[in-house]
């Protein structure tokens, strides 16, 4: 595998439009983890201020219009990280990741810090961590106390590789 594209093997797809989350929450679109063996959440944030943490949390559904969900009690050490910082030429030159600490498996991933900050969190989910049928993930934003703008973007590891032009859809 070490000759295959990037794209072969991982299906990438926006979660949600660049937005100013501005004291509102953002939901995510849902992603189909049936085709992945797991799935990197990676929110993309600008500056704020410090009252403008922005809190992460997942779900899980039946189906890609959420007609049943229910909360993934699936953040915890060791699938959360960040790389960020208060500019952005201080993230740019961070190379390595911060392992953010939560000792018990929740759906939300609630920060202290990310208001005055630039840069990015990753949250890993792995199929096997959905329950009860369920197949799809989203990942929503939540809680900013003000202006604050971000992104966010869905990389899913592909249970079989393909083309890039033949990746399956995940949405």
């Amino acid at each position: 595998m070490s000759n295959a594209r990037i794209l072969e093997r991982f299906q990438i797809v926006q979660a949600m439009d660049i937005a100013d989350t501005n004291s509102a929450a953002t939901t995510g679109d849902y992603f189909d983890m049936s085709k992945c063996e797991r799935c990197l959440v990676l929110v993309i944030m600008g500056d704020g201020t410090a009252a403008s943490d922005l809190d992460v949390s997942v779900h899980q559904s039946d189906d890609s219009s959420g007609t049943t969900t229910a909360v993934l009690n699936c953040l915890q050490t060791g699938r959360i990280f960040t790389k960020y910082a208060a500019s952005f030429t201080a993230a740019q030159a961070l190379t390595g990741w911060t392992q953010a600490t939560q000792a018990t498996a929740d759906e939300a991933y609630e920060p202290e810090d990310t208001g005055e900050s630039v840069g990015l969190i990753a949250l890993e989910i792995k199929a096997s961590d959905l329950t009860d049928g369920y197949r799809y993930i989203r990942a929503d934003l939540t809680d900013p106390g003000a202006a604050k703008y971000a992104a966010m973007v869905y990389i899913g590891e592909l249970r079989e590789p393909n083309s890039p032009t033949l990746t399956p859809a995940c949405t």
